[in-house]
């Protein structure tokens, strides 16, 4: 069958199909999975690099017409809940809180995510709203450079600063370095869920979250999607003024460091 006719044969198909469909198949990263992702991934295997990272939709590592039955498949019948299945959650209704032992308990889902796999929203070190463009000129919490960032202060937890403070409410708030260090000392595994890439841990009491690999945002882009996860802490790096600590981990391993508070991160919950 040629190209152009097995376009308009699955694009038919797809759109054929109206009922809602999980966050698995979100090749082009809008957070729907409709014709447009069956598009992205025929783009894909005619040769374009814009989604390579997220068109291999069923996980074989190669990107084929099988990728696009998958995404068909996902808009007909929904994808299962992948976070009961590989025993992160006691059910579908998140978020959960995750008993990790001595590191805290902990949130199932990303700020912005409605399950453990979804990537959610992308925040720079203090602002509380997603943008288009994140570098320091659209930085609310400087002066149009690195070397103007204000002080908020040497930990932004349960402030007007704290994402999850701001959107979650109750005691729900972000991370501090001492809470991401007692977590690095738990069980890690990078691994799949439903399809997404990120790092597992696991805790000496059994209790488990599943960060994805959500990568970063900045200036107009995401990068890295699938390949590293970053995740803000809620505490400023001491060293320097423009840079908070953020863990950041790829398949080979990760880190507690500090980076550029105006670059887009994800940010995990904590509560008491």
């Amino acid at each position: 069958m040629k190209p152009s006719r097995l376009f308009f044969f699955f694009a038919f198909m797809a759109f054929s199909l109206s009922l809602s469909a999980q966050k698995k198949g979100d090749v082009n990263l809008d957070k729907e999975v409709d014709i447009s992702d069956v598009v992205a991934v025929i783009n894909s295997i005619a040769g374009s690099t814009t989604y390579k990272t997220t068109a291999d939709v069923n996980g074989d590592n190669t990107i084929d017409i099988s990728d696009v039955v998958a995404i068909i498949n996902i808009i007909a019948n929904g994808s299962p809940d992948e976070a009961v299945v590989a025993g992160l959650c006691p059910d579908v209704h998140h978020p959960h809180i995750i008993d990790m032992g001595e590191a805290g308990k902990w949130s199932c889902c990303n700020v912005g995510a409605s399950a453990p796999w979804e990537y959610g929203g992308y925040y720079a070190w203090g602002e509380t709203e997603e943008k288009t463009t994140y570098n320091w000129g659209s930085y609310i919490h400087c002066d149009g450079s690195s070397s103007t960032c204000h002080n908020l202060g040497s930990d932004i937890a349960g402030t007007q600063y704290d994402v999850a403070h701001v959107k979650w409410g109750g005691k729900w708030r972000m991370p501090s370095f001492d809470q991401i260090k007692l977590l690095l000392n738990c069980t890690k595994e990078w691994t799949n869920v439903n399809g997404i890439n990120g790092r597992k841990f696991t805790a000496p009491n059994g209790g488990s979250i599943f960060l994805p690999a959500a990568g970063n945002r900045w200036a107009d882009g995401t990068y890295d999607v699938g390949r590293y996860g970053n995740y803000w802490s809620s505490t400023q790096y001491p060293d320097f003024s423009y840079s908070a600590y953020y863990h950041g981990f790829g398949s080979g391993g990760g880190s507690l460091n500090g980076y550029y508070r105006s670059y887009g991160h994800s940010v995990r919950p904590v509560t008491e």
